[in-house]
């Protein structure tokens, strides 16, 4: 299954083990190459970012991302974490640039398979472009390969 990612944004996290809400997606993060997503920020609990593994997320519903349990929540690990976290390392609204310097648009959505995290592709104003061309996602740009 796929889902968009302005679709999960704004859900209710919930543990299956309690049917506990532990709060709701704030946003993702993903790998350095940008074609996986690893982890969503869970927002609504503390004041400090928490994050849940991917591998964590048993489902992905209409109206709520299911977790394995409410002990699947854990603080930021890394800069890259707290990065996206902070919204400086983010797919929606970032410019896409191939690697050949071509502006391609800017990113309005994310396509990805629900299971793995994987992103299938970008969407933009201009078109789609395919999550097997992405190179890598930064503060600056998500960089693709020319077509």
């Amino acid at each position: 299954m796929t889902a968009i990612l302005t679709e999960v944004l704004g859900r209710r996290v919930v543990a299956s083990d309690t049917a506990e809400e532990i709060g709701e997606v704030k946003a993702v993060v993903a790998d350095r190459t940008g074609r996986r997503f690893t982890a969503i920020h869970v927002a609504g609990r503390r004041r400090s970012a928490e994050l849940v593994d991917w591998n964590d997320i048993t489902a992905i519903g209409s109206d709520a991302v299911m977790v394995t349990s409410a002990g699947a929540v854990t603080g930021v690990p890394d800069q890259r974490a707290e990065d996206a976290v902070k919204g400086a390392i983010d797919y929606l609204g970032a410019t896409v640039l191939s690697t050949d310097g071509v502006v391609l648009g800017t990113v309005s959505d994310v396509h990805f398979d629900e299971a793995g995290g994987t992103v299938v592709g970008l969407l933009t104003k201009e078109g789609r472009i395919e999550g097997d061309r992405i190179r890598g996602l930064g503060t600056f740009a998500a960089v693709v390969d020319a077509a």
